[in-house]
């Protein structure tokens, strides 16, 4: 079960007495996730298993993150609901272990111990939309005809003014 966010945690070592950490952390502890959106309320539900993992005997984390934050709209300015849905994988590593790894981008060096909430938060931001917007046929301003989701084809060419300025003799 998990504590607070603020906990401290040895993932290289949980992952050798293979450990689950489960429970809900509150948002408004993570601050450069709460930087990017409207406010700070929410939990995020952790399950998290640390294990050995592949017959090489590497540690691993695992599990699901998941999280409901509020951002603006890039295409209304307007309030949304977006839904956070994290599934890491990594592989635990200690300085100079296994180089090759980090290559690969799925493995993460512990040098110390590490704070729950930092943990969770470093994933949560992965999944962050990059441009946060609403569905369009849920977007106040694609419903308003500001920015339509007309299909393709329906919409004159924005290069049919052009056709009037090619020269007739060509």
């Amino acid at each position: 079960m998990l504590g607070s966010w603020s906990a401290t945690i040895d993932p290289i070592q949980l992952a050798d007495q293979g450990a689950r950490l489960a429970g809900e952390l509150p948002i408004k502890g993570m601050s450069r996730l709460v930087e990017m959106c409207l406010d700070d309320e929410g939990i995020v539900r952790v399950d998290l298993e640390f294990a050995r993992g592949s017959p090489e005997g590497l540690r691993v984390m695992r599990g699901t993150l998941d999280a409901r934050v509020h951002l603006t709209c890039q295409r209304c300015m307007g309030r949304m609901t977006a839904e956070l849905h994290a599934r890491p994988q990594v592989v635990l590593l200690r300085p100079g272990e296994r180089e090759d790894l980090l290559a690969e981008g799925d493995a993460v060096v512990i040098e110390r111990p590490v704070t729950v909430g930092a943990l969770v938060e470093d994933e949560l931001l992965l999944e962050m939309p990059m441009v946060p917007m609403h569905p369009p046929e849920e977007c106040p301003a694609a419903l308003q005809g500001r920015h339509p989701a007309a299909p393709a084809g329906t919409r004159p060419s924005p290069f049919s003014v052009l056709q009037k300025l090619k020269r007739a003799d060509r």
